[in-house]
C-alpha cells in the first residue's frame, strides 16, 4: 500500500511538472504549439486507422470483427486526414479539453484541501482557495470568452503553470502533515512498547 501511494505521489508530481513545462511552451509559442498538437493528433488517428486496416486484412473473411475493423479504419483515417487539413477545428476544442482537465485537477486539489481541514492544518484555507481557483480557471476556458486564439492559448499556458505549481504546493503540505501524523503515531507506539 505504501509503495502504491508513493507511486501515486511521484505520478502526481510528474504531472504537475508537465503542466508547468507545457504552460511555458504554450506562452512562448502559442500558435506553433496549437498546430503541432493538432498535427500530432491527426497523425496518431491516421496511424490508428492504418493499423485497423491491417487488422481487417488479418481477420477471417465474413466475420463481424472484420467488418468492425474496416469501419474503424475508415473512420479513424478519415478523421486523422481531416484534422491534418483542417486543424482549426481541433484548435477550437483545445481550450475545452484543457478546461475539463483543469476542473478535474481542481477537484482533486479540493479533496486534498478537505484532508488538510480534517487534520486542522493552519493554512487549509489557502489549499481550498487554490483548488477553487483552479476549478474556476477551467470553467473560464470551457466558456472560451477570449477573442484571439493565441491570447487564449497563452492564458491556457498561464493556467497550466498555475495548476502545476498549486498542485505541487498542496501536495507538499499534505505530505508534510501525513509525515507528522505518522511520526506521532510511531512515537506513541514506541512509548507503549517501552512501558513495563
Amino acid at each position: 500500500m505504501k509503495r502504491m501511494m508513493e507511486q501515486l505521489r511521484v505520478s502526481f508530481v510528474l504531472t504537475a511538472l508537465l503542466c508547468v513545462v507545457s504552460g511555458v511552451v504554450l506562452i512562448i509559442w502559442p500558435d506553433t504549439s496549437a498546430r503541432v498538437v493538432c498535427m500530432l493528433v491527426g497523425i496518431v488517428l491516421l496511424v490508428m486507422g492504418i493499423m485497423q486496416l491491417v487488422r481487417f486484412f488479418g481477420a477471417p473473411v465474413g466475420t463481424l470483427i472484420r467488418q468492425i475493423n474496416l469501419l474503424l479504419a475508415i473512420i479513424l483515417a478519415a478523421v486523422g486526414v481531416w484534422i491534418l487539413f483542417r486543424p482549426d477545428f481541433l484548435i477550437g476544442l483545445i481550450p475545452i479539453i484543457m478546461g475539463i482537465l483543469l476542473i478535474l485537477h481542481g477537484l482533486y486539489d479540493l479533496q486534498q484541501a478537505v484532508f488538510l481541514i480534517r487534520v486542522k492544518y493552519s493554512y487549509w484555507w489557502l489549499a481550498l482557495v487554490l483548488s477553487l481557483v483552479t476549478v474556476a480557471l477551467g470553467a473560464v476556458l470551457i466558456w472560451n470568452p477570449f477573442e484571439a486564439m493565441n491570447v487564449m492559448i497563452m492564458f491556457m499556458g498561464g493556467f497550466l503553470i498555475y495548476d502545476g505549481l498549486s498542485d505541487l504546493w498542496i501536495l507538499s503540505r499534505a505530505r508534510r502533515i501525513t509525515e507528522k501524523i505518522r511520526d506521532a503515531v510511531e512515537d506513541e507506539a514506541a512509548l507503549y512498547q517501552e512501558e513495563p
